[in-house]
């Protein structure tokens, strides 16, 4: 997703990208309509290319000129001066304001009632098709799990790598994964998560967002057929401790009955949610590892029809939208000045968002830009995208 600054006086900005003009840049003598700049070969923003149309503030009378904006299209921005007339003039750079890559770790159980209900092929189909679709987007990671008992729990198959374009690699772990392994499978949730998972996210070097896409049809145990109670707190307690280190997680539940009470639970402590207290917590296995309240979450749980290839890919791409970054860099090229940043302005779908660190945008840093809260979920469901408008004055380049 790359996103555009946007000129305020938008009709001239749409004659210039439309005719490929090069328009001046401001001049001595106060006339915007000087030639001096013109001839730029990479045309009005374009793809960031050589050149780009530069655009002259404008005035009359050559004193005053327009309230001065940054502005772009694709990769080639445009910072213009508001002073005109006598060293009036301009400045353009070739920079781009992108969101932070988001990874997503897919984690799919891999236990027996996946292969007995039928379940495996749909989902392979459905994660398949969403992570090429998706792949120059979205880092993927891939791992499925399993266990047989006692000889080796958990057993895991997965992708080597998390990057972009991954679509091969995590095909190939998931033909792998197909056969299956052993008449009785384990379903070793929270070893995986503790032991594999969460580690290898908090490991990876790369920024922007990260989430667990964990996607499972049946109770979560420790290979050893123990009470489902103290095996489902194992996984809370994984869940909540990704969250704390900035992982999220989404939650597939192909499951019914007291399960799909487990599945809440999951999807509340992978959103920052309270978790229900559970019952039956005073079972010798039981540890303590989540953290509970009296009343849980409201999260959302994906339950797609598990026999239906195109339903759960519809279910996986909802889920997926929800991982677009809300941290936007100015890749190194500029920077804000911190003390008049709320004079800038961010339009999500073209209404503005207002300067709030709760609900709102702030600058992180010189450099990087945060939606919050109300601002930063509108931003998921956007159909137009994202735009911005920074004053001149308070950009400086670096």
């Amino acid at each position: 997703m790359r996103s555009t600054l946007i000129f305020s006086r938008l009709s001239l900005l749409l004659a210039l990208l439309a005719t490929g003009i090069a328009a001046a840049c401001g001049g001595g003598d106060g006339n915007p309509s000087s030639s001096q700049g013109s001839g730029a070969s990479g045309g009005a923003g374009g793809s960031g290319g050589g050149g780009g149309a530069t655009v002259s503030s404008s005035s009359s009378n050559g004193t005053g000129g327009s309230e001065p904006v940054f502005v772009g299209s694709g990769g080639g921005l445009i910072a213009t001066s508001g002073g005109g007339g006598e060293g009036g003039g301009c400045q353009q750079l070739d920079l781009t304001f992108e969101p932070q890559t988001p990874t997503v770790m897919i984690v799919v159980d891999r236990s027996g009632s996946m292969y007995d209900s039928g379940y495996w092929e749909p989902l392979k189909t459905a994660v398949l098709s969403v992570v090429e679709a998706l792949q120059d987007k979205v880092r993927f990671g891939f791992l499925t799990f399993t266990g047989v008992a006692p000889a080796q729990c958990p057993l895991l198959t997965g992708a080597d790598v998390i990057a972009l374009n991954n679509h091969a690699a995590i095909s190939a772990a998931y033909d792998e994964a197909t056969p299956r392994p052993g008449s009785k499978l384990e379903t070793p949730t929270g070893m995986t998560f503790n032991e594999t998972v969460i580690p290898d996210l908090v490991a990876f070097g790369e920024p922007g967002p990260k989430y667990i896409l964990f996607v499972t049809d049946g109770e979560p145990d420790r290979c050893d057929d123990g009470p489902a109670a103290c095996a489902r707190d194992d996984v809370v307690g994984a869940v909540q401790s990704a969250y704390q280190q900035g992982i999220g997680t989404f939650v597939f539940g192909l499951g019914e009955g007291s399960f799909a009470e487990h599945l809440q639970d999951l999807a509340n402590a992978g959103t920052g949610q309270p978790v229900r207290r559970p019952r039956d917590t005073q079972q010798s296995c039981f540890t303590g590892a989540g953290t509970y309240a009296d009343v849980g979450g409201t999260a959302m749980v994906y339950t797609p029809d598990p026999t239906n290839a195109t339903a759960l890919e519809n279910e996986l791409n909802a889920a997926i939208s929800g991982t677009k970054s809300c941290t936007f860099d100015l890749q190194g090229s500029i920077e804000v000045d911190l003390a008049h940043a709320s004079e800038g302005q961010v339009l999500i779908d073209g209404t503005p968002v207002p300067y709030d660190e709760q609900n709102g945008w702030y600058m992180e840093s010189s450099t990087q830009l945060v939606l919050t809260g109300d601002a930063c979920e509108q931003l998921k469901t956007a159909t137009l995208g994202i735009s911005f408008d920074f004053p001149c004055e308070i950009i400086d380049p670096l």
